[in-house]
């Protein structure tokens, strides 16, 4: 109907918008902070509880935690319109993920097709129809 379709068109005039719309800094640097004091209290914290172990724990979280970090800040400037310094093999490819998940919302409609089991109802001889 009409109103759809200018529901339609305001969604599209807001795409631009979205583009330019930007996380505050201090946001940003708050999360680094927590992130790094996380990372140094860590070995700290499990020590008493886990002795050497923690050490190679330690790492493991960083490396997650850090890797984690790296992803948010991509997803800043997930275009690489302002040059935030990021190669381009980085940039966030909508292309792709938008691909991706359309091919993996039909996936499942597919999976119907064929069953491992037999659904149609059988006749049972131990079954009494009255």
């Amino acid at each position: 109907s009409m109103r759809q379709l200018c529901e339609l068109r305001r969604q599209c005039a807001s795409v631009p918008e979205e583009l330019v719309a930007r996380m505050p800094m201090a946001y940003i640097h708050l999360v680094q902070l927590l992130v790094d004091f996380l990372l140094v209290s860590t070995p700290f914290a499990l020590y008493p509880r886990l002795g050497l172990l923690s050490i190679p724990l330690s790492v493991i979280l960083a490396l997650f935690f850090r890797g984690l970090l790296e992803l948010s800040k991509n997803f800043l400037d997930p275009f690489g319109n302002e040059g935030s310094g990021v190669q381009e093999r980085q940039y966030i490819r909508t292309d792709t993920l938008l691909a991706e998940v359309n091919a993996a919302s039909t996936r499942w409609w597919r999976g119907t097709e064929r069953l491992p089991f037999d659904t149609l109802p059988y006749d049972d001889p131990m079954r009494c129809t009255a």
